[in-house]
């Protein structure tokens, strides 16, 4: 992730120097593509941790209320 700030520092540099850089137009596009697509992932994973994590929680309260019950 370090290098596409990088890339995105430099290349935004060179769009004020040359508003209209097809090249870095083209290559800041891909880059926010490529971060935005991560982030989505990312963020999938952290749901889907989160699920889990409750799904744990809910299974040990149960498991504690049915040794209570039955005890």
């Amino acid at each position: 992730m370090k290098r596409y700030k990088e890339a995105i520092i430099d290349l935004t540099k060179l769009l004020n120097i040359e508003p209209n850089n097809k090249f870095a137009l083209r290559y800041l596009e891909d880059i926010y593509h490529l971060t935005k697509e991560a982030i989505i992932d990312l963020a999938k994973l952290l749901v889907e941790d989160l699920e889990n994590l409750l799904e744990t929680k809910q299974d040990t309260a149960l498991k504690s209320q049915v040794k209570f019950i039955l005890s």
